[in-house]
């Protein structure tokens, strides 16, 4: 099973399309456009162990005095802080070219992710990340912003089913109804409540999506099935925090497929 706190990448939704396999199949991918990514921080438990030529920063004491090195400290946790999809310098404050300076870039970046570690990472400001990283991954894990809806109704909004569209129910056919407490003990509208409102625009991670294929010359990922957000909408990929364990070692599983199979024999 594999950790939560592992290295992923950043990348951009291209669409979807479909792909043959091997034996014939035909599967429908999302294709990404993942990276390639520039390591711009990273971040030691003790100050010992930051990288060669990383462990100094600057204090800016104004226009009298100017800038002054001081011995950079520890952050208290490993992580490894990655950015995508370079942002023209004009459009940049100084604190990010300053802060992307640091990592050998002239420019900002867009997307820019923190990927916490359980071990010290080898990796140093400015090195690159590619789609190699999934070369021997099977599954991945997929975060982005879902698709912006507006203000929807509960049937859009929550699957609630219509009321009676006849024997006079008239122009409340897609009305929430009743939703109690109004009259008991508890009064008010009870928090979490399934009601209209907005919709969309919320952070949904899709677990466990096979990787059918990685070009590495140009650094796209075949993802199967669909990914949340809009067509070049920015995504985060992770290997996959779901247990990757054969068939033959859920024994539950397998009898369920059994007897799947078995009742469908018997008809």
């Amino acid at each position: 099973m594999t950790g939560r706190h592992t290295l992923g990448i950043l990348g951009k939704k291209l669409g979807m399309t479909q792909i043959f396999l091997d034996d014939g199949t035909c599967v429908p991918v999302t294709i990404v456009q993942a990276g390639p990514c520039k390591v711009t921080q990273v971040k030691m438990v003790t100050a010992g162990e930051h990288p060669e030529g990383h462990r100094s920063a600057a204090i800016n004491k104004g226009k009298k005095s100017g800038k002054h090195d001081r011995a950079r400290s520890g952050d208290g946790y490993y992580a490894v802080q990655v950015g995508y999809d370079e942002r023209p310098a004009r459009l940049c404050s100084k604190a990010e070219l300053g802060h992307t300076k640091k990592a050998g870039l002239e420019s900002g970046l867009r997307f820019v992710k923190e990927f916490r570690l359980d071990e010290a990472p080898t990796l140093v400001p400015g090195d690159e990340i590619t789609v190699d990283l999934f070369e021997n991954v099977s599954h991945a894990d997929v975060t982005g912003t879902t698709k912006g809806r507006g203000w929807a109704g509960v049937i859009k909004r929550w699957n609630f089913r219509t009321q009676d569209a006849t024997h006079g129910n008239s122009k409340v056919t897609r009305r929430a109804g009743g939703i109690g407490r109004q009259y008991s003990t508890s009064h008010g509208v009870p928090k979490g409540k399934k009601m209209g409102g907005h919709y969309g625009v919320e952070q949904v991670t899709i677990q466990r999506l096979q990787v059918v294929k990685t070009d590495k010359a140009r650094n796209l990922l075949y993802l199967r099935g669909a990914v949340p957000g809009y067509t070049n909408g920015y995504l985060v990929v992770t290997p996959t925090v779901k247990n990757e364990r054969e068939m033959s070692e859920k024994p539950g599983m397998a009898v369920s497929n059994a007897a799947a199979k078995a009742m469908l024999k018997g008809r």
